[in-house]
C-alpha cells in the first residue's frame, strides 16, 4: 500500500524546509515553522501565491476568530512559514517581519496595498466577502469591529520551477 497524500505532503514540506537551510541563519536551522496556503479555494490560493512570488504581495491578514476556531496562536515576528499552493505543494519560505492587531475598519491603506490585491477599495470589498464566508463557516460574525491579525513578511527563499 502506498503512502497517504497527507504523509506525502508532510515529507515534501520537511524536505523543502531542509532545502531552505542555506537561506536562513544557522541559529534558525532548528526553528519551528508552519505551512499553509492562502484563501479558501485553489483559484484564490494560486492567485495570492503568484503575487508573493512576483514580489507584489508582502502582507497578509486573517481574523482573530479564525485562529481561535483552529486553536492556533497568531504568528510572531521572526517566525517562518512555508507557503504552498492549494494542493499543499511548497513554493516559498517567508519570515514574518511584523504582526499587529487591528479592527477591520481601522486597517491602514498602506497595509491593504501591501497585500497586493488592488486598490484599497478592492481590498476592502474582497476581504469583506472572504471574512463573511469564514465567519459563516466558524459560526462567528464579521463586522468593522472584527479584529484582524496584520502580518508583513519577506520572502526568504522561493523554489524556482
Amino acid at each position: 500500500m502506498g503512502e497517504s497524500p497527507k504523509s506525502t505532503r508532510k515529507k515534501m514540506i520537511e524536505a523543502f524546509w531542509k532545502s531552505c537551510g542555506d537561506h536562513i541563519p544557522m541559529e534558525d536551522w532548528n526553528a519551528s515553522f508552519s505551512s499553509w496556503s492562502f484563501g479558501d479555494s485553489a483559484e484564490l490560493a494560486d492567485k495570492l501565491l503568484a503575487l508573493v512570488l512576483s514580489g507584489v504581495k508582502t502582507a497578509t491578514c486573517g481574523t482573530l476568530f479564525d485562529y481561535e476556531a483552529d486553536n492556533e496562536v497568531p504568528p510572531e515576528e521572526g517566525s517562518y512559514h512555508i507557503l504552498t499552493d492549494f494542493a499543499g505543494i511548497p513554493h516559498c519560505l517567508i519570515q514574518i517581519t511584523s504582526v499587529t492587531l487591528s479592527p477591520f475598519r481601522d486597517v491602514p491603506m498602506d497595509f491593504a496595498l501591501a497585500e497586493g490585491e488592488g486598490s484599497y477599495e478592492e481590498w476592502r470589498e474582497a476581504h469583506i466577502k472572504f471574512f463573511n464566508r469564514r465567519a459563516e463557516e466558524t459560526s462567528n460574525t464579521f463586522d468593522g469591529d472584527t479584529v484582524l491579525v496584520l502580518e508583513h513578511f519577506k520572502v526568504v527563499y522561493a523554489k524556482i520551477n
